[in-house]
């Protein structure tokens, strides 16, 4: 669990700045954890890694213990972000509220890095609802989908 400083493509980290929160749990064929930053003791103020070492799904714990975010990984690297400890407001106008998860989706820069596309955030489609929705109500059983 880091970032792409600390990324080894082949499998694992330079540097782990990462801790475990929880155990890790699979939920409907989704892989996930609970997970704070080293620095971090809390897990309040940071977010979560880039990339991913072992688990297809990432919690960060929120100020009450449970999940406050989750970051979605494919083939170790982020590509979806969970959003719902916060309103949130696209360029366009459009809100999302606290409580309810908003979507945010990654580009790929030419040098590789990724790019959070924030002003295009959305709700969770159908697909996202049905596969990711049961791990991410284990670790927050209070969010909502739409």
């Amino acid at each position: 669990m880091g970032n792409q400083r600390e990324y080894i493509p082949s499998g694992g980290f330079s540097q782990y700045l990462y801790k475990d929160e929880s155990p890790r749990v699979t939920i409907n064929g989704v892989t996930g954890k609970m997970i704070s930053m080293i620095t971090d003791p809390t897990g309040t103020h940071a977010g979560l890694p880039t990339y991913a070492n072992t688990s297809d799904i990432y919690f960060k714990k929120g100020t009450d213990g449970s999940a406050s975010q989750a970051k979605v990984y494919i083939d170790r690297k982020t590509v979806l972000d969970f959003d719902w400890n916060h309103d949130h407001q696209n360029s366009d106008g459009r809100v999302f509220h606290k409580g309810t998860v908003h979507v945010q989706t990654y580009r790929v820069n030419p040098d590789g890095s990724l790019t959070r596309l924030s002003k295009k955030a959305r709700f969770m489609n159908n697909h996202e609802m049905k596969k990711y929705g049961p791990i991410i109500k284990y670790f927050n059983p209070s969010v909502k989908f739409r």
